[in-house]
């Protein structure tokens, strides 16, 4: 019998984030390339939403790392954690109550060549921000899609 191999779990992890990448780009161009842009970003939506999956995955990491309230505050605490997983570099502007800004030098992982698609983070990221405070919003001021920089984002919970 062979012995197994040992792979060392960052590379484990390298291997399985850059896999999700491509896929998630080629179902994007694809559906993107057949149906046009805003057919696109409207399935995607669709299946963030289906069976309530953005909504759950951002409960079940407030529950897993205790984070209480759906301020500011646990919005940032939850943005912390998720870059972490996700090895993003992402940088804190600016927060106050009801304010938080933050950039993304790179952009996202996932970061879409067509221009017409590349809103589908603020998708994302407003179902996430909304999981956690439906009054709250997040706005891209931004982009790298846009031919800025960098991203950046502010997320304000309205009155």
């Amino acid at each position: 019998m062979a012995k197994k191999m040992a792979i060392p779990w960052e590379l484990k992890y390298k291997y399985l984030q850059g896999m999700l990448t491509t896929l998630f780009k080629s179902v994007m161009y694809e559906y993107r390339e057949k149906h046009g842009a805003a057919a696109a970003l409207e399935f995607i939506e669709g299946v963030w939403k289906r069976e309530d999956r953005v909504k759950n995955m951002t409960k079940t990491l407030k529950d897993v790392f205790k984070i209480e309230g759906n301020d500011i505050e646990a919005i940032d605490k939850w943005w912390g954690i998720w870059w972490e997983l996700t090895g993003m570099d992402a940088t804190r502007l600016e927060q106050s109550k009801k304010l938080m800004k933050f950039k993304i030098p790179a952009g996202c992982a996932w970061l879409t060549k067509p221009k017409d698609i590349s809103d589908w983070p603020l998708i994302f990221m407003n179902l996430i921000v909304k999981a956690i405070n439906p009054k709250a919003i997040l706005e891209r001021v931004k982009g790298l899609c846009a031919g800025d920089p960098y991203c950046e984002y502010i997320t304000k919970i309205e009155e």
